[in-house]
């Protein structure tokens, strides 16, 4: 396997600073529980959960020509890796489907090159920020000084896996949503834009198990623009909060991965900065 590491509109592999033997182990995200007790009754009284955070280990192993070449590796990584702004990670898979067949002994010759190797970043990717990088040294070979390599990544955010922001238009009372959690308006800034063609006074738009109301005097104008946050509605950048059910939209996993939606506006739908995130 191998590691993107992206910050901006940079990226490198891990590979490229001659990391190989790979392995990225996510876990799942921490859970956090509000329970209470109360006297005279078993048990707790259940108040909620919250996934708090994911981490993600990384482990390697370089090998290099002398001990100034490690040193140098090292300070290479370490301005890589320790940032005080978060970056992303994207795990990164061999697209040869034939990579890891069963071989019996002797049936090929040499070492499997796994740096050599084409890879494709996964779907999603992670918001992180790196714990202090650790190198142990395993021993000298034939070729060079050889290191373990370990670093310990920590969700910055969103305690999930996030796919790329884009913007989508519904149609036909349901769209596609692949993650495995919920997308909140409440935790991912994505908008609802509703684009008037007129002839009403007032509108509903219901996404799963959530429902938006709106209502005004006198018919919307057509071309009007309505932007739906989650903490403020706007119709043509003015707010028309009171105008509205403050409501806001959580878009929740399915089994079908397909999410319905309904509505009787007259005009176009899209959802912006939309995106899906993954346990």
């Amino acid at each position: 396997m191998d590691l993107l590491i992206t910050k901006g509109t940079t990226s490198v592999k891990l590979s490229d600073y001659g990391f190989y033997n790979i392995d990225i182990d996510d876990i799942a995200p921490e859970i956090s529980l509000d329970k209470r007790s109360v006297t005279g009754r078993n048990g707790t009284v259940f108040g909620g959960a919250t996934f708090t955070a994911k981490t993600i280990k990384v482990t390697g192993r370089v090998a290099v020509a002398t001990i100034q070449d490690f040193m140098a590796k090292k300070d290479d990584i370490n301005g890589l890796l320790l940032d005080d702004e978060p970056f992303y990670i994207t795990k990164m898979y061999p697209n040869n489907a034939d990579f890891y067949n069963f071989q019996v002994p002797g049936q090929t010759t040499g070492d499997l090159d796994l740096i050599n190797q084409a890879h494709t970043a996964w779907h999603y990717r992670w918001k992180v920020t790196a714990s202090e990088p650790t190198f142990s040294f395993v021993g000298n070979s034939g070729q060079g000084l050889k290191y373990d390599f370990s670093v310990v990544f920590t969700t910055a955010e969103m305690p999930y896996g996030e796919t790329e922001a884009k913007d989508i238009t519904l149609s036909g009372g349901s769209f596609t949503y692949a993650g495995t959690a919920k997308l909140s308006q409440l935790e991912v800034p994505f908008v609802v834009e509703l684009t008037s063609t007129g002839g009403q006074s007032s509108f509903y738009l219901e996404i799963g198990n959530k429902r938006f109301t709106y209502t005004q005097s006198g018919n919307i104008n057509a071309g009007a623009v309505f932007k739906i946050t989650g903490i403020e509605t706007t119709k043509d950048l003015v707010n028309v909060n009171a105008k509205t059910n403050y409501s806001y939209f959580v878009i929740e996993p399915t089994p079908t991965k397909t999410v319905t939606y309904k509505t009787n506006f007259n005009g176009s739908i899209k959802i912006l900065n939309f995106m899906e995130l993954y346990k």
